[in-house]
């Protein structure tokens, strides 16, 4: 299926970065799919963090997912979230995408 949503995408980073000064990025790369037998692409949304330490930005992985309706969802769901409105919860699908990413993540910081 094609990636339709690369607009929408661009358009909640910039209105988030904007508006609340997030410093949202969102990383687009490819991997090797032995199971479709083809290169899928793969976002990253990660929020730069200023690290007194260092002296310098680093990247907090805040969602990943290969489907980009999934990266528009969870930006929408941001989105909602910093403006103070209720985060829609009528899509069962997505419901348990965010589910599941959570008890991925929770599950790689527990090794």
């Amino acid at each position: 299926m094609a990636k339709v949503f690369g607009p929408q995408i661009k358009k909640l980073q910039r209105a988030i970065n904007d508006t609340y000064d997030k410093k949202i990025l969102i990383n687009k790369t490819q991997f090797y799919s032995e199971d479709a037998k083809r290169p899928l692409e793969y976002y990253v949304i990660k929020q730069a963090v200023w690290d007194e330490n260092k002296l310098k930005f680093r990247n907090i992985e805040l969602f990943s997912s290969a489907s980009d309706i999934q990266i528009v969802k969870w930006l929408r769901d941001y989105w909602y979230q910093l403006n103070g409105w209720e985060i829609p919860t009528d899509d069962p699908v997505w419901e348990k995408a965010k589910a599941d990413y959570k008890q991925r993540h929770e599950q790689s910081f527990a090794k």
